[in-house]
């Protein structure tokens, strides 16, 4: 099974990861690489939403009514806060410790590729997912920001997982 994930990861990431002794590092950090790309996608397309929602749905400014309704402004705030965990965990994955040279490549290598090979498919999958589902939302208020912020709340975890994984206690 592992090879079949292993065989996913390198086609998604159009590249010959973890084969080699001293690639493990660099393909570690285009793993990486490629989680901030779909995060930053995910804010990117929240940010068009957002500004598309202000210039269609608030009112501008009047003497009578100078700050917009709480429920024409509900979206944008539940959208600012959905985009402040995807740049939070987008710091979290660039903040992983690297692999270095040492016992953690010596087990890695030896026993544990395979595994983190599953934290690495598993972590790409989700935030291609999380992109993938904002980019075909057109409308602020259709994003389904429980279901983001369980995705997102998922792969905290699984970077958290992925952490202790490659630490030496």
């Amino acid at each position: 099974m592992a090879d079949s994930i292993a065989d996913r990861l390198r086609s998604l990431l159009a590249s010959d990861v973890y084969t080699e002794r001293g690639k493990l590092r660099s393909d570690d950090l285009l793993v990486r690489e490629r989680v901030g790309r779909a995060l930053g996608e995910a804010a990117a397309q929240l940010r068009d939403l957002i500004s598309g929602w202000r210039a269609d749905r608030v009112p501008p400014s009047t003497r009578d009514q100078p700050f917009p309704p709480s429920e024409v402004m509900e979206p944008i705030r539940r959208a600012e806060r959905l985009i402040r965990a995807i740049e939070d965990t987008s710091a979290r994955v660039r903040g992983l410790p690297v692999l270095n040279q040492d016992k953690v490549w010596d087990r890695v290598r030896r026993t544990g590729l395979d595994e983190l090979l599953q934290f690495d498919w598993t972590l790409v999958g989700e935030s291609d997912a999380l992109s993938a589902e904002l980019a075909a939302v057109f409308v602020l208020d259709e994003v389904d920001v429980p279901s983001q912020e369980t995705r997102i709340r998922k792969m905290r975890e699984l970077i958290a997982d992925r952490q202790r994984y490659i630490e030496i206690s």
